[in-house]
């Protein structure tokens, strides 16, 4: 089905902004330099970066979509979109030495295909995410052990009936192993394919719609993960819908922020576009006292997306408005210190318009911890990062251009 990997159009505009990146490249010591810019130079932070793993595209996997999760021990997991034997993707594992396996290479129709999401961790350690394809060609939960074993969760419908289908985003697990996330399509609206869902897997294998999006008030095309509160409250987004004479996208709207309570869904903030901001990114940052923190990925100023502040009171505040150099296109899966600094990455933008690494203070100010040149380092990091006790960020880009790897790679920045 078409519509399975229409939204994951993260790694086509990649593509696209590689090709324009490499035509207007006008020599290889022009490259050269602001790697070294980029790299080796030290910033006020005196931060270092360092890549982890290199995907080959093949055997291992490639365009590394899905934020990473680490475990106790330091051992890395992610997913690759693509890649592996038969190029339908893979799971794997960087252990804390930073050696990198494969665990699973995903087929089709049988285990899945092109999994773009965030893994997760269940009591047992085995890691739990979602996938295109399947036995019912519509997407798949899936569970797999630490030694590559995978069984399907579920298995969602394709065809012409409004059920849930096309899981979005990675899953997210409550104590007694429930688990909540999204789909794009299926449901009510006026949507083609439906306008998406948010949903429960017990762990009896039953899934049930909590709420069906109808494409207007509510919004759209829900795109996980959802965040969870102590209560059980699920926060999320939904990419388009709401406003539907929004000034950037007029027609499909420029998306919402919602939370859904005992089957409940209540609109948090409808973007207006502008310097509200439109197209709203999975991953939100729920907070001790109950803020929620995420970006949007266009609007803002000149089009560069913004990062964005819901109180707990359900006031929004728009934080920090890009402006390209410092990043364009700014992705969900923020994280935070304890001195209320965020940290984030941007799929654009930057000093040679690949995406940057940035941290924003409390006061909105925000620093370029690294900028990606598409060489040694990659370029169009898609997943947001994650934060260790040390302080360590760990995070995904999806290309590499100068040394003819378009395959992504795994990288570090440290204090």
């Amino acid at each position: 089905m078409k519509e399975n990997t229409s939204d994951r159009a993260g790694a086509r505009v990649a593509a696209n902004h590689g090709t324009e990146f490499m035509r207007k490249q006008n020599s290889f010591w022009a490259a050269i330099f602001a790697l070294v810019l980029a790299i080796t130079l030290p910033s006020a932070n005196a931060q270092t970066f360092k890549v982890l793993h290199e995907f080959n595209g093949q055997s291992d996997g490639a365009l590394p979509e899905g934020a990473l999760l680490q475990d106790a021990a330091g051992n890395l997991f992610g997913a690759t979109f693509a890649g592996s034997p038969i190029g339908e993707g893979t799971v794997y594992k960087i252990d804390s030495r930073g050696a990198e396996s494969i665990l699973f290479s995903f087929n089709a129709f049988v285990s899945g295909s092109s999994p773009a999401s965030a893994l997760i961790q269940d009591q047992s350690g085995n890691l739990v995410g979602t996938a295109d394809g399947g036995p019912g060609g519509a997407g798949i939960i899936y569970k797999l052990s630490q030694q590559g074993d995978q069984r399907l969760l579920f298995s969602f419908q394709g065809g012409t009936g409004r059920n849930a289908r096309v899981p979005s985003g990675g899953p997210i697990m409550d104590k007694t192993g429930n688990i909540f996330g999204t789909t794009l399509f299926g449901g009510n609206g006026p949507c083609q394919f439906g306008c998406g869902s948010v949903y429960r897997l017990d762990t009896a294998g039953t899934l049930r719609v909590l709420h069906n999006f109808n494409g207007t008030s509510d919004g759209s095309q829900p795109f996980g993960p959802l965040v969870r509160d102590a209560a059980g409250n699920l926060f999320g987004v939904a990419k388009s819908g709401g406003n539907l004479n929004c000034a950037e996208f007029p027609q499909t709207g420029c998306g919402t922020v919602f939370k859904v309570s005992k089957g409940v869904l209540t609109v948090l903030h409808t973007f207006q576009g502008g310097t509200d901001g439109a197209t709203p990114q999975p991953g939100l940052l729920l907070d001790a006292a109950g803020n929620l923190f995420g970006a949007a990925a266009a609007g803002g100023n000149g089009e560069n997306g913004l990062i964005f502040k819901i109180s707990s009171n359900g006031t929004y505040t728009v934080l920090h408005r890009f402006t390209g150099r410092d990043g364009k296109t700014p992705n969900g899966s923020l994280v935070a210190d304890t001195a209320g600094n965020l940290f984030g990455t941007a799929q654009g933008g930057g000093v040679n318009a690949l995406g940057t690494v940035f941290e924003m203070s409390p006061a909105g100010q925000v620093t370029v911890l690294h900028a990606f040149t598409g060489d040694l380092d990659g370029a169009f990091p898609l997943a947001g990062l994650i934060r260790d006790s040390a302080g360590t960020l760990t995070g995904t880009a999806v290309k590499n251009f100068l040394i003819n790897q378009f395959n992504g790679d795994v990288f570090q920045i440290t204090f």
